[in-house]
């Protein structure tokens, strides 16, 4: 089935859907039936961890009528005003991240690029990406998986064709719809699992997981899917927390919390009032072994700078502690070592060809 110019399919069986109606979709494979709601469809196996899926949609349908007619900036205020179980100190720190997170998604494409997975990749040659951050050739599309309020999707809309989101969360997705919509992109979102993409394989030239494979219920069978909707010689970009990391965890705010025992940085967040992080960090060997699993070659695991715009967003002295970062990034000495602790890490990789395809080339 075409939705807004992209196929999508039953996540379940991978069969061929069709429209019942404006507000219903149906598999015409296994009879699976999916709603499609304030004009996103929702094709979602389970919930996301933190919300049921009839209480996440209620409160996307609130959020979208509640949001006409208001700006990016006043939905993810009103979004966390709605949200009461998540406490100002928290509703703070993420509204900051959100409003800053274009600049900052930017930053890590130029750098996913940068370090592609084969030279020819900056320049264009082998994935289609043109120099200079011009538009991209017809046929390339991009996949952010676990989209959230879709910065990566805005940022990457100069560049690529077509950039479609994939989130668990409905709630999110309105917020999406509303920053696209803001910086004049057509949206394409879904709602779907990461573990159950429901798009035909080869769908999409490149396939993101920004901040996103942290939280996922199975990275394994969610770094399958994104192979198998990925063309070959595809790339995929990645940016997750270092499990290993020495600086605030991301979403405690505890130094050094990667080391600590879930149950440990639980109790801490509930101690604040907040909600515990549900999430499996990866160190840099960890996620290699699970691209290679994958089955991706070339893949690079690097560190990135932190950019400007994000810096601006964090208090004096958290700008000093970035200012010292960025400083050791820039030494290949400091760059070995924030690999093994640092807070981020960055990795790109391709999907090879198939023995057919190199046999035809030759």
């Amino acid at each position: 089935m075409d939705y807004r110019g992209i196929d999508i399919c039953c996540p379940a069986c991978r069969g061929d859907l069709r429209a019942l109606g404006e507000d219903e979709l149906q598999c015409i494979g296994c009879s699976r039936s999916y709603p499609v709601i304030v004009g996103i469809p929702d094709l979602r196996l389970w919930s996301d961890p933190y919300i049921g899926i009839e209480e996440d949609r209620a409160k996307g349908r609130t959020l979208a009528a509640a949001c006409a007619g208001r700006s990016f900036a006043d939905s993810v205020e009103l979004y966390y005003s709605l949200t009461t179980v998540v406490p100002p100190f928290q509703a703070k720190a993420f509204t900051r991240a959100l409003l800053s997170a274009v600049p900052r998604a930017a930053y890590s494409l130029d750098r996913w690029r940068a370090e592609g997975p084969d030279a020819a990749a900056a320049s264009g040659a082998a994935t289609g990406l043109p120099a200079g951050g011009a538009r991209d050739v017809t046929g390339t599309c991009l996949l952010d998986v676990g989209c959230g309020t879709a910065p990566l999707l805005v940022a990457a809309s100069a560049t690529f064709q077509r950039v479609v989101g994939v989130d668990i969360a409905f709630r999110w997705l309105v917020l999406a719809r509303k920053r696209l919509e803001e910086a004049g992109i057509d949206p394409v979102v879904v709602c779907a699992c990461a573990e159950a993409l429901p798009f035909p394989a080869g769908a999409f030239t490149h396939v993101a997981f920004d901040s996103t494979i942290e939280h996922l219920r199975d990275q394994s069978v969610a770094l399958g899917e994104a192979n198998r909707v990925m063309r070959e010689t595809g790339c995929l970009y990645l940016a997750t927390p270092n499990r290993l990391s020495l600086g605030p965890d991301p979403h405690a705010g505890i130094w050094a919390g990667g080391w600590l025992p879930d149950g440990a940085i639980a109790s801490w967040v509930r101690r604040k009032g907040g909600v515990p992080p549900r999430r499996s960090l990866l160190s840099r060997g960890a996620l290699q072994r699970a691209l290679a699993r994958a089955g991706f070659e070339r893949t690079r695991v690097f560190v990135p700078n932190v950019p400007a715009a994000q810096r601006a967003g964090f208090s004096a002295s958290l700008r000093l502690v970035i200012d010292a970062y960025n400083g050791v990034v820039r030494t290949r000495i400091g760059r070995a070592l924030l690999l093994r602790v640092g807070p981020l890490l960055h990795a790109v990789a391709r999907k090879p060809a198939s023995l057919t395809s190199l046999r035809n080339d030759s």
